[in-house]
């Protein structure tokens, strides 16, 4: 009987194994059925939910957490402040501060339109943070919302498009929702831009669509030099679109080149230009914290990639890995897929070169995650052989990854409120100790000379022009900016002084000076010690 019982159990599976597949297979049809419903939507509804969508969960994010409200940063938002003290104190006009701005950083960096917004930025809002913070807010609504119809022009559904969107700009880099200072957002929003009136251009033939998207990827290319390495990738593109069904020979890939060549040279020639202006004109030098370096050992580039792995990445990474596994299940089919693994990489490998010294953390994930979405969502979820239970299983894996950059996005921008209101309530207390005086204020953020710079503008912007510096590794104090730089003071001198502490990212020591006479006020991330004597 046993053996009977072991030849019929080898033919049929066992009572739980034919449970488990019926409910996968009723899942895989509930999840089709809803795809099919959301696929027959109509294109005024789809759009209504897709830009509510994203728009409440980008200002849900920045308002219910507080960032949009949480002023200055002592990083790159002193400039708007020195942009309107220069048109407000000094009296420079807009054009004059134009040229000021464009013309210094073109003698170090190649970032003209960057400059260009920041300085009118300046000139309509003042130092109005808040109303910066709900203009970057809308950038990164409009970067999804493209990012979205981008996918949707490559052929995927409604929710594989959403994933797309969120995956590019959901993780550490969600810093670009609330940074004033990061130029990644406004390039994301170009490129998707660029690339969904490229998508459109060949699907629909109108050739309008085609120098749009050629004038889209040149203002995107002049906004920060990384996203020039972008254009590579749209050129080749371009080819894999033509190449479609088609065998990979010379003749058919001469074919597509000159189908397609008036844009082709457009690319090519954007993007040699501005090379050979950075190379050539602008000079490589001020690039220190990028590229291939001699002097940087092989062990210290492991190490930089190794920590990058372990923190900002460590999400694409462990499910990337999770994601690879998965196709390899594939093998035959992924062999198949060359051309979209050469465009992946056309993307993925010039950041990873530039970014090679210091690896990628935060807003320098950007745009390298716009190849790893391509692949493993676009050329995922469209991938036809994932079929069953892997489509599941990986599907699922990539709400997963979801869900731990969503709460990623809600830890960060915690704390980037915590720190701006500590920020704003030492500036403002100090203010009101030595407003209408000739008290003096020390600040002691330095090696951050942007956090010294917002003390110097923001004060200097409310009537006041007694703030000193103190340089550790000379152990002075001096003026550092301004008419009066080269003044110097003693610490006897200074009747309030203001540190980071070390609820601060940017602590990196605590100055040595002998601050017995002074009464310690913890403002959040920022210390302020005030003298006993001070009224």
């Amino acid at each position: 009987m046993w053996v009977r019982w072991l030849i019929s159990s080898s033919v049929r599976p066992p009572e739980w194994e034919l449970r488990g597949t019926v409910m996968v297979e009723r899942l895989h049809d509930t999840i089709h059925g809803f795809y099919r419903r959301l696929d027959e939507m109509g294109r005024k509804k789809e759009a209504a939910i897709v830009w509510s969508f994203f728009t409440a969960l980008v200002f849900g994010v920045i308002l219910v957490m507080g960032t949009w409200r949480s002023g200055f940063h002592l990083v790159d938002d002193w400039e708007f402040a020195k942009y309107v003290d220069w048109m407000t104190l000094e009296g420079r006009s807009l054009w004059d501060c134009l040229k000021e701005a464009v013309g210094d950083d073109l003698t170090r960096r190649f970032r003209p339109l960057y400059y260009v917004n920041r300085v009118l930025m300046a000139a309509v809002f003042g130092i109005d943070l808040t109303a910066m913070s709900v203009v970057k807010a809308s950038e990164i609504v409009l970067a999804l919302v493209l990012l979205y119809y981008c996918a949707r022009q490559m052929k995927c559904n409604m929710i594989y498009a959403a994933l797309f969107a969120l995956t590019v700009l959901t993780g550490y880099q969600s810093a670009v929702w609330w940074k004033l200072g990061p130029q990644e957002s406004y390039d994301t929003m170009m490129f998707a831009l660029g690339f969904y009136l490229l998508l459109k251009w060949l699907r629909t033939g109108r050739r309008w669509y085609s120098f749009a998207s050629v004038g889209a990827f040149f203002l995107m290319s002049i906004y920060k030099e990384p996203f020039i390495l972008m254009l590579p990738f749209v050129g080749l593109y371009v080819l894999y679109e033509e190449m479609k069904g088609r065998k990979l020979t010379l003749l058919h890939l001469w074919e597509a080149v000159r189908r397609r060549l008036p844009y082709l040279l457009s690319i090519g020639l954007l993007f040699t230009v501005e090379m050979l202006l950075i190379m050539f004109v602008i000079g490589t030098n001020n690039y220190s914290y990028v590229g291939l370096d001699k002097s940087v050992t092989a062990e210290e580039y492991i190490q930089a990639w190794s920590l990058a792995a372990h923190t900002d990445m460590k999400w694409y990474v462990r499910f990337g890995i999770l994601f690879g596994m998965i196709f390899l299940t594939y093998w035959e089919h992924l062999k198949k897929a060359g051309w979209e693994i050469l465009l992946t990489l056309s993307i993925v490998v010039p950041q990873c070169v530039t970014y090679s010294k210091t690896s990628m953390t935060e807003r320098y994930l950007l745009p390298c995650v716009l190849g790893f979405a391509f692949f493993f969502v676009i050329f995922g979820c469209n991938f036809r052989p994932l079929g069953g239970k892997r489509r599941i299983a990986y599907v699922l894996c990539l709400f997963l990854m979801l869900a731990a950059h969503g709460r990623v996005v809600l830890r960060e921008a915690a704390y980037f409120t915590y720190r701006g209101e500590s920020i704003r309530e030492m500036m403002e207390r100090t203010l009101d100790l030595v407003e209408g005086t000739d008290k003096k204020v020390l600040s002691c953020f330095a090696p951050n000379l942007e956090g010294n710079r917002t003390m110097y503008y923001w004060f200097r912007l409310h009537g006041y022009d007694e703030i000193f510096y103190w340089i550790e590794d000379e152990n002075k104090i001096d003026r550092s900016f301004g008419p009066r730089e080269n003044e110097k003071a003693a610490l006897e001198e200074i009747d309030i002084v203001v540190m980071y502490n070390r609820d601060d990212r940017h602590w990196c020591y605590d100055p040595s000076l002998d601050l017995s006479g002074f009464t310690e006020v913890k403002c959040g991330t920022i210390t302020m010690f005030v003298r006993d004597d001070l009224s």
